[in-house]
């Protein structure tokens, strides 16, 4: 096979796995209620539960239906950032339910979010969803051009 062939079957077939891969994606979206349904987790806030580099499916469900102990997704308004924690306290007010979250990181999270002041209680209105998919190392190569790129 000539140089010029072989560069082009291998584009062709990068480009089938990219749109693969945003199929998967937008048919994920859709099904799971959520824009974001994939993310690769760049932090290490979640050790030894969530590492960076792992990948999280996450789903859209009711901020009623989680309970202390769910990993959920949040958006944070301070930073505009997607944050995966863990829930350590549900409480309500105003007929609103709150969420109080943490790192399982005791070293980069000692506290939580809310008591550090580097997030306000979660309500429905920053609430993304819960984590329901943890899967080991697959996002490592995402995470590498984070660590390069910061992007």
């Amino acid at each position: 096979m000539s140089l010029k062939k072989e560069i082009f079957s291998n584009l062709k077939a990068l480009a089938i796995a990219i749109l693969i891969a945003l199929l998967i994606n937008y048919t994920l979206a859709a099904t799971l209620k959520v824009q974001k349904p994939v993310m690769v987790v760049v932090s290490s806030s979640m050790e030894p539960t969530i590492k960076p580099g792992d990948i999280i499916v996450v789903k859209k469900v009711n901020i009623e239906d989680i309970k202390v102990g769910d990993i959920i997704v949040y958006k944070n308004p301070y930073t505009q950032k997607e944050i995966v924690h863990r829930v350590i306290y549900k409480g309500k007010k105003y007929g609103k339910v709150y969420l109080i979250t943490k790192g399982d990181n005791d070293k980069t999270n000692p506290l939580p979010d809310q008591l550090v002041g580097a997030a306000p209680p979660i309500t429905e209105e920053i609430f993304v969803g819960k984590v329901i998919l943890i899967i080991p190392y697959l996002g490592y190569p995402r995470y590498l051009v984070y660590l390069i790129f910061k992007i």
